[in-house]
Formats: structure tokens, sequence, C-alpha cells
């Protein structure tokens, strides 16, 4: 997802830039939620979505953070090749698993194949998880309950996060979309697995600031770099590996001369990608609706109107997907972020 080979970029070119989240520092801060992929790591990880996002809520209220989640909505037409090309994966690996699963059911092995087989099938379930609309409507319960701020994104999520770190109205943004770093968000902070805020390991932290300033590249070298190490938006153009890329931008100056140097005439779907990632031509109608943005700027002002709490249903859930939540972090499910503006 992203940005082709940007993780190893990071710790080839910048790696001093890769540091643990010190989570008192983001005390009564804004830190926008690419919740999609959060709810996706729970499935991957056969943990209703539920459980891990009361969880990973009633953390950032510990913290004193305020989390602000944010919902995809219709992808854009530019990702249409790469979203058809992950459901043809989905499928494929969906099959595969339920093909293992019937040989380790039937067939007969030693313990050492059936380890290995056990290893795969839980990699490819990993890989074929699907959040329902379901799922999503009752994780979107679960914020309105406990009276957090969320938003749907008219496409998708990252726009409208990038656009208010751009705005400043937002600290930081956790998601495992590395292509963030390319669309501005100074502060990203990704989880390896299931974590939530306070975890000594399994989340790290990357400032765009230091990742340019180690790598010696201005921020517009570092989004053309990355155009060019291929994303979501160029899945059919020529990508180049990593360091390739760091040095053909580096040295060449700029992105044409880069595509120049290795005989790429055809300039527009890279352009067309850097449009996308800096989003140079988007206005506020196409990242949400007027409801949303009046629900947003509502709760910015302090309304306590704008959200309401649902305390019946936190009690229902407590019953079923949240029975095994130890009681102080429970009530920290009913702290609305509105008292911590």
């Amino acid at each position: 997802m992203g940005i082709r080979g940007l993780t190893g970029w990071i710790r080839w070119a910048a790696p001093a830039a890769i540091k643990a989240p010190k989570w008192a520092s983001f005390a009564k801060k804004r830190i926008g939620i690419d919740i999609l992929g959060f709810l996706y790591k729970a499935k991957a990880n056969k943990t209703h979505p539920i459980t891990y996002i009361a969880h990973l809520i009633a953390k950032c209220r510990e913290y004193n953070i305020i989390p602000v989640p944010v919902f995809d909505g219709k992808p854009p037409d530019e990702k249409r090749e790469t979203i058809r090309l992950r459901n043809e994966a989905r499928l494929k690996n969906d099959d595969k698993r339920k093909q293992l699963t019937t040989d380790i059911e039937n067939a007969e092995m030693t313990e050492a194949q059936r380890d290995t087989l056990t290893k795969e099938i839980g990699a490819l379930t990993a890989s074929s998880v699907y959040v329902t609309t379901d799922e999503r409507d009752e994780v979107k319960r679960l914020l309105y309950a406990a009276g957090v701020i969320f938003l749907n994104a008219n496409g998708e999520a990252d726009n409208v996060l990038a656009y208010l770190m751009r705005r400043g109205e937002i600290d930081a943004v956790m998601s495992n979309d590395m292509d963030l770093l390319a669309r501005g968000v100074h502060t990203l902070l990704v989880p390896e697995r299931m974590s939530v805020p306070g975890d000594t390991t399994g989340w790290i932290s990357y400032e765009l600031t230091d990742i340019l300033y180690y790598a010696g590249l201005t921020y517009l070298q570092f989004l053309e770099m990355c155009v060019l190490m291929g994303s979501d938006y160029t899945n059919k153009a020529k990508s180049l590996p990593f360091k390739q890329s760091y040095f053909t931008i580096k040295y060449k100056g700029n992105l044409h001369k880069a595509l120049e140097s290795i005989q790429i005439k055809d300039y527009l779907p890279y352009d067309r990608a850097i449009d996308m990632l800096n989003g140079r031509n988007e206005t506020v109608e196409d990242l949400m609706s007027d409801k949303q943005w009046l629900k947003w700027s509502a709760w910015k002002k302090g309304d306590k109107d704008a959200i309401t709490t649902e305390t019946p249903y936190l009690d229902t859930l407590r019953t079923e997907h949240l029975k095994d939540m130890n009681a102080d972090e429970f009530r920290m499910l009913f702290y609305s972020d509105i008292l911590v503006l």
C-alpha cells in the first residue's frame, strides 16, 4: 500500500529518523486516524474490530490524546486498477487458503509440514480479510456512543487527513499507509501490529522534517522521488527501485529531467500522481460533504451538540465484545473528548 519501497528507503537513507513515539508529548493533541486500516488489522488478527477500536480509543484518552478517526468513502478512479488487482489477489489467496485447509485436515504429513502449512494458512487468512459495511457501521456506533468525533470522507481518508494536517487542524496521523508522508503529513505514527498508545514496542514514529534532513532532500524532491518509486496512482507506469529513484531525483534536479534521463516521454501519469498526493487540485467539496464540514467546525469550536454519547450501548458492548476489557480502561470510553479540547 502507498509508495513502493518507501519504508526500506527510509531505513537506508534516514535510519536516524526512525523513532518510537513519546506518547506524553501528544497530550491534548489531535491525532487523525486512518481508521479502516485498523479495522483490517483487527480482522487479520481474528479480533472483532469493535474490541480493538475500543481499546485504541480508551488508551488515547488515558494519555489525553484526542482521536479523530476518518472513514474512507469511494476510491478515486486513478486507483481503480490497483483496487482490481488487490481484489483479484484477495480472491486467489482465499482459494489457496481453502485448499490448504482441506489438505491439512485430510492429507498425511509430518508435524514439520503441518506447522509450515499452518503458518501459510495464517498469512493467507490475514491477506484475504474484508471489512463489511455492517462492521464499519458497528464501529461508527461505538465511536458515537463514546462521544468520539469521526468524519466520513467522500473519497480517500488519506486526502482528508493530509488536508487537515496541512491546515494545522490535526497534529499527527495514525496509519499504516506510508504515502501520507508524501502527502505532507509531518508526523506519522505507524503500528506494526495491533498496537495502542502507551505500548513501548510496536509503533514507529516518522517525522517528515527529520527524514528530509537526513536524506538531504527538499519536500518537492521527496514527493517526486516517491512518485518515481511507484504509487497506487501510477500502477501501469514504469517505476524505479528506491536507491535509483533517490539518486536520479537528487542529481537530475526534478521529476521531468529524471524521466527524460531514463527515456520516459509520457509525463502525464507521474504529474497526475503528484497532483493527487499533494492535493493541488482538490477542493473542500471533493473531500467531505457540507454536513461533515459543519460537524467538524462545530466540534473545533467546542459545541457540545457536535457529538453525543450513548452510554447504554457501551453497557451492552460490555457484555459482548468488550467483556474482557478491564474496568479502568472501560471507564475511559465514557470520557468525552469535548472535555479535553
